[in-house]
């Protein structure tokens, strides 16, 4: 009996491309979100450290012109921090609609996988109840056989 082959092994195989592609991507966006939400932290620390400096430089005394930098580092530092959370808002937003997106890939890849155990389970069944029929022609051919010689 000829080998078990599934007619639609190309287009399971360009899905499992697709759906390993997906996830890849989705790694990297994650990773991606990751580096924003450190970098916020960073600003956010940043900002601490100004105020220390401000603080420690008005005890041992500062010029006037000097401590007006202040206020324009921790306004820049703030605007910083309101641009990186609309990227991470954004960046969370694509991972949303890349989930959904793996999602969908990983019921088309089912759907296709399901179909080839199905069609496999019904070729086993075939093969199987052909080769019963052989084994059950060949043990009637040897009971007639030992019939004719005894």
């Amino acid at each position: 009996m000829k080998k078990y082959t599934f007619k639609l092994e190309p287009v399971l195989k360009v899905r499992k491309l697709k759906e390993e592609n997906c996830r890849t991507e989705l790694g990297l966006l994650i990773s991606h979100l990751s580096k924003i939400e450190d970098q916020i932290k960073h600003e956010q620390v940043e900002i601490e450290n100004y105020f220390k400096i401000q603080e420690a430089s008005l005890k041992n005394g500062i010029r006037g012109d000097q401590i007006q930098a202040f206020p324009n580092l921790i306004a820049a530092k703030d605007k910083n921090i309101q641009l990186l959370q609309r990227d991470k808002k954004n960046q969370e937003q694509l991972i949303e609609n890349k989930r959904r997106e793996l999602a969908t890939l990983k019921g088309d890849l089912k759907v296709i996988e399901n179909l080839k155990e199905k069609e496999y389970e019904e070729f086993r069944k075939a093969y199987n109840k052909e080769v019963d029929q052989k084994v059950e022609e060949q043990t009637q051919n040897w009971l007639q056989h030992r019939e004719r010689k005894v």
